[in-house]
């Protein structure tokens, strides 16, 4: 089954994913090796590390030398980041300076594993509110969706999609936040699934073990829904 993976930290030397131009093209081979054609650069955005990978020529350049040296691998890659939620992001977003999912109205936004409850809607809402659509990266993974899944649903009937990382479902963060994704997986929930990859071990972009998990526990239907049709609609800028 093609794939699409719409979190990857594949740009090198940019954050915590690869480190190298030779790391970055291993990563891309594993993911064609799992099928995935379509694959959005999401690196870490407005946050702690040294480059804060706004949307600037430099990020341009590094993305168009990645995307040069992966030309002879059959995946198409798509500029966007993982965007932290910090107060100066509707400043940032207005002024154009962050990365969307390949330039349309979907923001990949990740907030703090700590964030309180009543922090998430009015921040939500500011990246509403100037017209984009956040796309609310590794849920399962916030310490108060895991002791309140139903916050999630709050964040769909504002307008918002949620992307759950594939390790989550797995196992790979532990059994507490494998069952918070199996709950918004089971509840309908999620708009996408993604590696959020950042190296070839234990964080790694190889998709079919997950998708073979989607389809034996739920259906071939809604593994391709989740893995393929809907992110290649945010990829492309449609509706979901």
């Amino acid at each position: 089954m093609k794939l699409c993976d719409l979190h990857t930290h594949v740009l090198p030397g940019v954050d915590d994913g690869a480190k190298t131009m030779e790391y970055a093209l291993q990563m891309l081979e594993n993911a064609v090796a799992s099928d995935v054609e379509l694959l959005a650069v999401t690196p870490h955005c407005n946050g702690a590390f040294p480059l804060g990978n706004f949307l600037d020529s430099q990020l341009l350049d590094r993305f168009a030398q990645l995307k040069e040296a992966a030309s002879g691998l059959p995946i198409a890659l798509v500029l966007g980041a993982e965007v932290a939620v910090t107060a100066q992001l509707p400043q940032l977003l207005a002024q154009g300076k962050l990365p969307t999912i390949h330039g349309g109205r979907y923001l990949l936004t990740e907030f703090g594993y700590q964030t309180q409850e009543a922090e998430f809607v009015p921040m939500l809402q500011n990246i509403l509110d100037l017209g984009y659509i956040p796309l609310i990266a590794h849920p399962e993974r916030y310490h108060a969706v895991c002791r309140n899944p139903h916050l999630v649903g709050q964040w769909l009937d504002m307008g918002c999609h949620v992307q759950l990382t594939g390790g989550s479902i797995l196992g790979t963060y532990g059994r507490t936040v494998r069952q918070t994704a199996g709950w918004l997986l089971k509840n309908g929930m999620v708009a996408c699934i993604a590696s959020d990859a950042h190296n070839l071990n234990q964080r790694s972009n190889y998709l079919q073990d997950v998708c073979d998990h989607l389809t034996v526990q739920y259906s071939k239907q809604y593994a391709r829904s989740l893995m393929y049709h809907n992110p290649a609609k945010i990829c492309h800028n449609e509706t979901l």
